[in-house]
């Protein structure tokens, strides 16, 4: 599995916050493939790795 190192970062502000979004795609062992984002404000996590595609949501396409 990836680990963050291996992710697309997007830094976004909301409500004045400034946060880091990561996304990454996660391939299973019988070769099924999905996606997961994370969050982090200054470098701490705040929302854990969690399946689903975040990047939509900003207007943001995968690199």
């Amino acid at each position: 599995m990836p680990d963050e190192h291996n992710c697309i970062e997007h830094h976004t502000v909301i409500n004045d916050v400034s946060y880091t979004l990561q996304s990454r795609t996660v391939e299973l062992d019988n070769g099924e493939r999905h996606q997961e984002y994370r969050v982090l404000q200054n470098g701490t996590e705040v929302k854990s790795w969690t399946r689903g595609d975040i990047l939509p949501y900003f207007g943001l396409n995968r690199g």
